[in-house]
């Protein structure tokens, strides 16, 4: 065989083998490339390409892989924390925050959300649809893109509070006024009889010449204006107190001993739980020990009331723990029957009353109490258990 001939087949080996080693390294590494973004799709770090006892030019891709590696990594844990963030910044807030794609399949929400529409879980708008016609829920509505996709965002605000404290503003206001008219005019009336019935009883006026049945008409005339006059003194003191509530003087005081001297002030068994034993409220407590006591005492007197003997037993429960926030929740339940719901959306207004004594008074003024005492009383029932409470929260 031709030397020639002999040098070329050798060559063209040589050429053949280095090629076939240089197709076999580019794809290892197409394969370690392609390995390391399917771990990082799949959100797996774990991985570690090995830079020791390897050639040159494996070492220096080893490393540019490990390298990329912990920049990924490094993005994905600092968006994870910016995620966790603004999660918590969403929680902290009072606004409900909903994500609702085209299709009402809600995509994200936050804790206020679930508290606002008293739910535990929001998949779908379906669930909710009824809730946010309530009047106390403000929305408002946003369309965005996000990732190529409408979305809406719908923002949830619970405006009760808002609308309670105008309803009490525009009560106080009106009862001032009603409170400074009704005593400038009835105050003489009232005095002035008084003097009329002393004259009356006395000796002068029964040796006048006037006969016996004009004293006795007069004398029931100026009885009845009396009594009248002295009535309304009386009713208009009642909701004098609404408007003059004294300012709180707060201090820190245990609420279970607390609870105790009010259970011990009310004329039947009252059930006693607080979580924790040591739980401690900021209030001004004999403003407070107002406001338990006169619940306390419409619990009794709803028992009273009954026409028939309850069919369980009588219970009245107080029961303290706190919330999320920190704030001090009392329960005052009762299993004396539900209040129907037409009455039930005026109990807390001035002059409403069910009880033929009643003056209409107590309700609303331990709701002024709360009121300005920064916190909050509102009445909240179990229809299916039955069971009437009066929630008093302390912020």
């Amino acid at each position: 065989m031709d030397i020639n001939k002999v040098i070329i087949i050798v060559l063209l080996l040589v050429a053949v083998v280095g090629y076939i080693r240089l197709y076999c390294h580019y794809r290892r590494n197409i394969k370690k490339v392609s390995f390391l973004f399917d771990a990082i799709d799949n959100g797996d770090f774990s991985f570690y390409f090995p830079t020791e006892k390897m050639n040159k030019e494996d070492n220096i891709l080893h490393q540019s892989l490990n390298r990329i590696k912990l920049f990924l990594q490094h993005t994905r844990e600092e968006q994870m924390e910016r995620e966790k963030y603004y999660e918590q910044i969403l929680n902290a807030v009072d606004t409900g925050i909903i994500v609702v794609d085209s299709h009402d399949n809600i995509l994200q929400h936050n804790q206020a959300a679930l508290r606002l529409l008293d739910t535990d879980v929001l998949t779908h708008m379906n669930q909710v649809k009824g809730k946010l016609k309530d009047e106390h829920l403000a929305k408002h509505e946003t369309q965005v893109m996000l990732k190529d996709k409408h979305v809406r965002i719908i923002a949830l605000s619970d405006v009760s509070h808002e609308l309670s404290n105008q309803e009490v503003d525009s009560w106080i206001k009106l009862i001032r006024v009603l409170t400074h008219e009704i005593m400038n005019t009835i105050t003489p009336v009232t005095s002035l009889s008084e003097t009329l019935l002393k004259e009356l009883n006395s000796e002068e006026l029964y040796t006048a010449k006037s006969s016996s049945a004009e004293q006795a008409k007069l004398k029931q005339g100026l009885e009845t204006i009396h009594k009248t006059g002295t009535e309304l003194l009386v009713f208009v003191n009642n909701y004098r107190r609404f408007t003059h509530v004294p300012q709180p003087q707060p201090a820190l005081f245990y609420v279970e001993p607390f609870l105790e001297r009010m259970a011990m002030l009310c004329n039947h068994e009252v059930e006693i739980e607080v979580t924790p034993k040591n739980l401690l409220a900021y209030a001004d407590e004999s403003l407070i020990s107002h406001v338990v006591t006169n619940l306390l005492k419409n619990a009794v007197e709803a028992f009273n009331g009954l026409q028939s003997e309850p069919t369980t037993k009588a219970s009245i429960r107080l029961h303290a723990y706190t919330n999320e926030q920190e704030a001090v929740i009392i329960d005052v339940s009762n299993n004396a029957g539900l209040i129907p719901d037409d009455i039930a959306s005026h109990i807390f207004i001035p002059f409403f009353t069910t009880k033929p004594e009643g003056s209409g008074i107590g309700l609303s003024l331990s709701r002024q109490i709360m009121r300005v005492s920064g916190g909050s009383l509102s009445l909240h029932q179990d229809k299916a258990q039955g069971i009437t409470t009066f929630r008093i929260i302390i912020n």
